[in-house]
């Protein structure tokens, strides 16, 4: 063995790469979906032995099979993009189905827009959801652990929502409708350990609520010259121990606690839409790059890029500093004692618990046991059920629509044709309208009488990827000697990561306690500042497509070596990792996204607007992808469609 092999052995083991853990590498490629596992950290021999080279190890429950077709999946997403079904291949075979409404798409948009269809239809109407992962809820998954006996559960995307205190208030009525709680029960931490702050959701405590003695950053000699240190409390504190020089304090403090406004036309969200967040931040505002640098991977990890390409209307839109001076509610939390008046919460498996009311309300056997909280979150998926015939609302899994069009012109035509992929088969049926409800990036080729004003729309559109990254614990001992729940830093792997308050829901009550096993979440951006956006898209997708499951690991390892080593963190502490690789994870809406520019209409209007018998609504058009916003496109795209059926 030569000295470089024994040396890259010794880093090896030193980073614990041969530990026996669970490991699992979700992809989600252009239409390649993230899928969720229950695996067993005590078994490793077994998950080695039933890998393969494409999905990755083995894993049992509901949401592993999210994993059971992603080469076929895949293989389809390439065809579509090299124009195989251009033409309507030779070998489709006509099911002879034929619906009032067909949506593509079962995440939320998708399932928003079958819920009020179902809300509004007539008692024979009928309508069926094509989805092309093997589970429901687009984004909104969950990964499973089993580590040392107890069950974790940890979001593979989408997480993090607001309880509505009144009626009229966003979503209240939603909310009352699917029968959601109010009210929600969490892990606490016995009083023995001390007091310490947990945010409850995987991104309150990056920038909006991040007051609290348990929030910490990590400076060090490559980000700023330093020696190894954590600050906790850095905004609590007025960053009085940040290794920064005294005019930016300054400034950082002017764009996080300022009150100045610096526009005062009532149009000002058009005018925001006008410039990037980094024009705003630097040339509005004088502020140092420095600032903008802390900002892009928060902004990033909130709607795909960084600020130099991003509309200063989005960060407006997701409560960016810098505009407390436009805002019509006083009320700009921050504080960790202000949280409670957020209610901000993340159901266990992140958004997937609106996913899987919608389908309860749907379709109600298919998911086990009756319409009570427990059971709609805890239950087991009825995958027969989803397609029953007799269902007036039924989804089906593993179809990817190729080609959608209309029988004749589209203001002329009764019929819409939808031809899809389903176990490498072709099939074709028909409906009287369709809601398309899955990614723009797809969307404007499967649809093929697209007129050019949408084409040239849909170029408007750039999408970027993100890595959600769950790794099992077997304990966090090394947080809580560093007083820490969650994480910030500069370099290296990621920019931060925390444990979550676990919800408990029925019988799923995960300790909250620094001996027992928890769930430590990574949510990592690509962006690379100073490219065009769809240029950063690109390379992000290459970034992480093109990596290995090993070389992610070793960087998490490493990673968490140098953040957490001198606390105490061993390798051994990890029982195992899950990747959820989500190729296009966000749009980025550039400056003119939202509003008209220059007399031209934005391009989300322009594909807002009905072509005969087909709507859109995929999330993607709000700007701001959240669960919420993808219910109302899903709605008005349905809507639409109930007008001329």
């Amino acid at each position: 063995m030569s000295k470089s092999q024994e040396f890259s052995k010794g880093h090896d083991c030193l980073l614990g790469m041969g530990q026996p853990i669970t490991r699992r590498d979700f992809l989600n490629a252009t239409l390649l979906g993230a899928g969720a596992t229950l695996l067993q950290a005590s078994a490793p021999i077994e998950l080695v032995a039933k890998e393969n080279s494409w999905d990755g190890y083995s894993a049992v429950g509901d949401y592993a099979i999210s994993s059971g077709n992603t080469q076929e999946v895949m293989r389809v997403a390439h065809e579509i993009r090299d124009g195989r079904y251009d033409q309507l291949p030779s070998n489709a075979l006509d099911t002879g189905e034929f619906f009032d409404l067909v949506v593509v798409g079962g995440g939320m948009s998708g399932l928003g827009a079958a819920y009020y269809f179902k809300k509004a239809k007539k008692p024979s109407w009928k309508c069926l959801i094509l989805e092309n992962h093997p589970i429901f809820g687009g984004e909104s998954k969950r990964n499973e652990f089993l580590v040392n006996g107890q069950r974790l559960i940890g979001p593979q995307g989408a997480n993090e929502f607001d309880i509505p205190a009144k009626p009229g208030e966003d979503g209240h009525e939603l909310y009352a409708e699917l029968g959601i709680p109010w009210k929600f029960e969490y892990s606490t931490l016995d009083s023995k350990f001390g007091k310490l702050q947990f945010d409850r959701t995987n991104y309150g405590f990056q920038l909006w609520v991040d007051e609290a003695p348990s929030f910490g950053t990590f400076f060090n000699q490559r980000s700023h010259g330093v020696k190894p240190h954590w600050v906790r409390d850095l905004w609590g504190s007025r960053l009085k121990e940040a290794p920064f020089p005294e005019r930016i304090k300054q400034d950082f403090l002017t764009w996080k606690y300022g009150q100045k406004r610096y526009y005062e036309g009532e149009d000002f969200e058009h005018w925001l839409d006008t410039m990037t967040y980094k024009n705003y931040l630097e040339k509005v505002m004088g502020l140092d790059p420095e600032i903008t640098g802390y900002i892009d991977p928060v902004l990033a990890a909130a709607v795909g890029l960084g600020s130099d390409v991003i509309s200063a209307y989005t960060a407006y839109q997701v409560a960016m500093p810098g505009f407390r001076g436009f805002s019509k509610d006083p009320y700009y939390p921050s504080k960790w004692e202000d949280l409670s008046a957020l209610t901000w919460h993340s159901f266990p498996g992140g958004n997937d618990g609106f996913a899987r009311y919608f389908i309860k309300a749907l379709i109600p056997d298919a998911i086990e046991g009756g319409a009570t909280f427990t059971d709609t979150l805890n239950g087991r998926v009825n995958f027969k059920a989803l397609d029953y015939p007799e269902n007036d609302v039924r989804l089906r899994v593993g179809a990817t629509a190729v080609r959608v069009e209309h029988e004749r012109l589209p203001e002329k035509s009764e019929v819409v044709w939808i031809t899809y992929v389903k176990n490498s088969q072709v099939y074709r049926l028909k409906a009287r309208g369709v809601v398309m409800a899955g990614g723009g990036w797809v969307t404007r080729h499967v649809v093929r009488d697209l007129p050019e004003e949408y084409r040239n729309a849909y170029y408007h559109f750039f999408h970027s990827p993100m890595l959600v990254v769950n790794v099992a614990l077997t304990n966090w001992r090394f947080l809580y000697k560093l007083g820490l729940t969650a994480c910030r830093w500069f370099d290296g792997f990621g920019f931060s990561c925390n444990i979550r308050q676990p919800m408990q829901i029925g019988d799923y009550k995960p300790p909250l306690n620094p001996d027992q096993p928890t769930l430590l979440t990574f949510y990592v951006p690509f962006f690379y500042p100073g490219r065009p956006a769809q240029e950063q898209g690109s390379l992000g997708r290459k970034e992480l497509l093109l990596t290995t499951f090993r070389s992610y690991e070793g960087q998490i390892r490493k990673q968490m070596i140098r953040l957490f080593g001198r606390a105490g963190f061993k390798g051994k502490d990890i029982a195992g990792i899950v990747l959820n690789r989500w190729g296009h994870a966000y749009v980025n809406p550039q400056p003119g996204f939202y509003f008209p520019q220059r007399g031209q209409p934005a391009p989300r209007d322009i594909i807002r607007k009905r072509i005969g018998r087909i709507a859109f609504g995929h999330s993607e058009l709000y700007g701001h992808q959240y669960w919420l916003g993808a219910i109302r496109e899903g709605r008005r795209a349905g809507e639409q469609i109930l007008n001329v059926i």
